[in-house]
């Protein structure tokens, strides 16, 4: 019997199989930058591709009034080509990537046992609300006596 070596997310279709739902940034097969994906996608796109050239010569470009006016295999064709672009390169996939990135880079920004290491808001609060060294000897006599005169002298000391 021959040993097969699966990749990932195929086979048993476990848990984390890909199941052909529309999700684009799996790790394993399937996902758009996968240079055997992409190698499958121009193997069958080719040739109805090269076919509308050996017939028709140059492609129309999409939804412009040469491809309107362009029998249904040349508007596959242009069709089918930018297929093969958006695999190659999605633009909305490639700023969730690059979002993704940033977000990584700034966590990897801030040094995180530090950070575990400060204070919380909780216990912030609580020393703040603490009376301070000045707080704990008030004398309400000379207080008033100050009020009064403008002056704490003559008060017992």
């Amino acid at each position: 019997m021959t040993d097969i070596k699966q990749r990932p997310g195929e086979g048993d279709r476990g848990a984390g199989a890909d199941l052909g739902g529309s999700r684009t940034e799996t790790s394993g097969p399937g996902r758009l930058d996968d240079p055997e994906l992409l190698a499958e996608v121009g193997r069958v796109v080719a040739p109805a591709i090269a076919a509308a050239r050996r017939e028709h010569g140059r492609l129309a470009g999409v939804a412009t009034a040469e491809w309107w006016a362009a029998p249904d295999d040349v508007k596959l064709a242009g069709v089918l080509v930018l297929g093969m672009a958006w695999c190659v390169h999605d633009p909305e996939r490639a700023v969730r990537q690059r979002l993704r990135q940033m977000s990584y880079d700034l966590s990897g920004g801030l040094d995180w046992a530090a950070a575990s290491r400060r204070p919380s808001h909780t216990t912030l609060e609580t020393i703040r609300t603490e009376p301070g060294p000045v707080a704990g000897s008030f004398d309400p006599v000379a207080a008033r006596r100050w009020v009064e005169t403008g002056s704490s002298e003559g008060g017992a000391a």
